[in-house]
C-alpha cells in the first residue's frame, strides 16, 4: 500500500505562532500560565501544553492578585468585551489570536462603524465567529449555508464575510444566494490562504487515492472541511486525531491512501498515524521483501545499522591514516555508536514519544531485550578499548559518562540548565564532536599507537577528525530539520529550533560546501584516494539526498536512518574498491 502525504503539512503560521509563545511564555513565567479556552482545536496539542502547565483560565473568581498570572488569549480570538474584562486585572496578557483573524475583526468592525449589516459564514458558537459578532456589535448575523438567506430579515448596506476556516468550494454558492436577495451586497473574501492551499491539496490527492485519512481535532472546523471534500469525492474517508482510532481492518485490499492534516494538527501527530498505517501494511505481508522491510526497521530502531556505519568508517579513517586497523578499532566503534544512541533513546523517551512515534513503540515494546543489548555494547566497546590501553579506555570512559549524562538531569545548575541537553546546539555539536573524537582519538592515543606521536602524526589524526566531523553534522542537521518537519517542539535547542529553518538550511549548505571543499583540498594535497571517495560518500551524498528530500519526502521515520547512515556503510566499502 503507498502512503500519499499532502504537500501541506504542520501548523499554519497562525497556529504556530500561538503554540511558540505558549511555549515561550511557559518557559519564562515565574507564576501559572492560563488559556483563554483551548489554545487551539486540536486535543493532543492541548494534552501536551497541559503537560507543560498551561491551565484554563477560571476567570476572575479563580485569580489570585498575587500569583503574577500569564493569560493567553486563544488563536481563534476573543470578543471585544472579553479582551476589556482581561486588560483591567492585575495580568500579564498574551494575545496569541491569529494575524488572519484579527484582519477579519477589524474588518467586521469598521464596516459595522460604518451602519453596514454584517453577514458572517461560519459555525455560531464557534469562538472565532462569536468573536466577530462581538466586533459586529448588533449588527452581525450568523449564516451557516446559503439555505439561511431567505429566513434574515430586511437588511440594507450588507456586508459579507466568511469564518477564516470555511469550505473554498461553497463560497460561490453562498455569495451568489446573498447577491440574489441583496444585488448591491459587498463581500470579502476572508477564507484563509492556508485554508485554501490544504483544500485544493486535498482536492487533488483525492484524484488518485482509494482512501482518504484526515488528521485532526474533532472540533477543528478546517480540518472536518477537509474530511467533507473526501466524502464529496466518494472516498471512503477516515477523519482521526491519533493512530488508536485506525481499526486493523482499515485499507485492507486498498494501493493507495492518502493522508493529510488540518492548520492545527502537529507534525508528530500525523507522523503517527502514517506509522501506524505503515506498520499495518508490514504486518499483513509475508514475502521477502516484507521480512527484509521488517529486518532493516528492527536493525535501524535498535540503532544496530547506526553502529554498523560508525564501524564501517573507522575502517575508511584506518585506510586513510595508513595503518591497518587492530582487531578491537571496528568493534570500538561499532559498540560505543549502537549502546550511546540506544541508551540515550531510553533516557529522551518523551521527545521521541512525539518526534519519532515508532521508535517510541519499538523502545517501549522490546525495552528489556534493548536495555541489556544496551548495557552488553557498551560493555564490550569499554573492553575493546581496554585492550588498546589506559588512554582510549580513559577517553572511552569519559566520553560514556558525558554521552549518558545527556539527557540526565544534573545535580547542580551548569550554564544555568539542569540538563547537558539543554544547552543551546549541545545536540547538534555533541553528536559530530563525539563521533570525531571516538574515530580519530584511539589511532594515535593507542598503546602502542596507530599513527606515530609525532607533528605529522598529530596534523593527520587532526585532518581526519575536522573531516568527520563536517560529515556527522550534515547528518545531525538533516536528522533535527526531519525531527523540525512542519513544527517546532519542546524548545529542544537544536540549530533549526535556534535559527529556525530557513537559516538552518543555509547553515547545512556551508557545512556541505566546506566537507567538500576540505576533502578535495586533502586528495589534491596528497591524500589517498580514500578521500576522495569519502567525498562521494559524504558532500555529494548528502546533496544528491537533499535535492530528493525536498522535492516531496518528509516523515520518513526509520527510513531517514537507513538513507542517511548508508553513507557510513559506503565509506567502508573504499576497502575492497580502492
Amino acid at each position: 500500500m503507498k502512503i500519499e502525504l499532502s504537500r501541506r503539512l504542520g501548523y499554519c503560521f497562525g497556529v504556530r505562532r500561538a503554540m511558540d509563545l505558549a511555549f515561550q511564555n511557559l518557559a519564562q513565567a515565574v507564576g501559572p500560565v492560563y488559556g483563554y479556552g483551548p489554545l487551539i482545536h486540536n486535543k493532543p496539542a492541548g494534552e501536551l501544553l497541559a503537560d507543560k502547565g498551561l491551565k484554563l483560565w477560571p476567570g476572575p473568581a479563580g485569580l489570585k492578585l498575587d500569583e503574577k498570572a500569564t493569560v493567553i488569549v486563544r488563536a481563534h480570538g476573543l470578543p471585544p468585551k472579553a479582551w476589556a474584562d482581561l486588560e483591567r486585572l492585575p495580568v500579564k496578557v498574551v494575545d496569541a489570536t491569529c494575524p488572519r483573524v484579527l484582519g477579519v475583526q477589524k474588518l467586521v468592525a469598521k464596516e459595522a462603524a460604518k451602519g453596514s449589516a454584517v453577514l458572517i459564514w461560519g459555525t455560531l458558537g464557534h469562538p472565532e465567529v462569536e468573536g466577530l459578532l462581538g466586533y459586529a456589535d448588533d449588527k452581525g448575523l450568523v449564516i451557516s449555508g446559503p439555505q439561511d438567506i431567505l429566513a434574515l430579515p430586511d437588511l440594507k448596506d450588507v456586508f459579507l464575510v466568511a469564518q477564516t476556516t470555511q469550505d473554498l468550494e461553497l463560497w460561490p454558492e453562498v455569495i451568489a444566494a446573498v447577491k440574489s436577495r441583496w444585488p448591491l451586497a459587498r463581500f470579502k473574501d476572508t477564507i484563509c490562504l492556508a485554508t485554501v492551499n490544504r483544500q485544493k491539496e486535498t482536492q487533488r490527492l483525492c484524484l488518485n487515492a482509494q482512501a482518504l485519512v484526515v488528521v485532526g481535532g474533532k472540533e477543528s472546523a478546517n480540518t472536518l472541511r477537509l474530511a467533507e471534500i473526501g466524502r464529496r469525492a466518494g472516498l471512503p474517508t477516515l477523519a482521526v486525531e491519533g493512530p488508536e482510532e485506525i481499526e486493523s481492518s482499515f485499507a485492507e485490499g486498498l494501493s493507495q491512501v492518502a493522508l493529510t492534516a488540518g492548520a492545527s494538527t502537529p507534525i508528530w501527530q500525523l507522523r503517527a498515524v502514517a506509522q501506524k498505517l505503515e506498520a499495518l501494511e508490514r504486518s499483513r505481508g509475508s514475502s521477502p521483501p516484507d521480512f527484509v522491510a521488517r529486518l532493516f526497521r528492527a536493525l535501524a530502531l535498535s540503532n544496530i545499522y547506526v553502529g554498523l556505519g560508525a564501524g564501517a568508517l573507522s575502517l575508511a579513517v584506518a585506510k586513510w591514516g595508513g595503518f591497518n586497523p587492530a582487531d578491537f578499532y571496528f568493534g570500538l566503534a561499532f559498540f560505543y555508536v549502537q549502546a550511546m544512541h540506544l541508551l540515550n533513546g531510553f533516557l529522551d523517551r518523551e521527545s521521541s514519544r512525539y518526534n519519532d512515534p515508532d521508535r517510541a513503540v519499538f523502545l517501549s515494546q522490546y525495552r528489556l531485550a534493548l536495555a541489556f543489548c544496551g548495557a552488553s555494547s557498551l560493555f564490550l566497546a569499554l573492553s575493546a578499548a581496554n585492550l588498546a590501553g589506559p588512554w582510549v579506555l580513559a577517553q572511552m570512559l569519559i566520553q560514556s559518562a558525558l554521552g549518558l549524562a545527556y539527557a540526565l538531569p544534573l545535580p547542580v545548575k551548569v550554564f544555568k540548565v539542569r540538563r547537558l541537553s539543554d544547552l543551546p546546539l549541545s545536540k547538534t555539536l555533541s553528536i559530530a564532536g563525539g563521533w570525531a573524537v571516538l574515530l580519530a582519538g584511539p589511532a594515535i592515543l593507542a598503546d602502542p599507537p596507530l599513527i606515530p606521536r609525532t607533528m605529522e602524526g598529530l596534523k593527520l589524526i587532526s585532518l581526519i577528525g575536522g573531516a568527520i566531523f563536517l560529515n556527522v553534522l550534515t547528518r545531525t542537521i538533516i536528522m533535527d530539520l526531519e525531527e523540525a518537519f512542519g513544527d517546532r517542539l519542546f524548545g529542544r535547542k537544536t540549530l533549526v529550533y535556534l535559527l529556525g529553518r530557513d537559516r538552518a538550511l543555509m547553515i547545512l549548505g556551508l557545512v556541505m560546501v566546506l566537507g567538500a571543499i576540505y576533502l578535495l583540498t586533502a586528495y589534491f594535497k596528497g591524500a589517498p584516494t580514500i578521500v576522495l571517495w569519502l567525498f562521494f560518500c559524504g558532500p555529494l551524498y548528502n546533496a544528491l539526498f537533499l535535492l530528493r528530500y525536498f522535492r516531496g519526502l518528509g516523515l520518513m521515520g526509520f527510513k531517514l536512518d537507513l538513507i542517511l547512515d548508508a553513507q557510513f556503510l559506503l565509506a567502508g566499502l573504499g576497502l575492497w574498491l580502492l
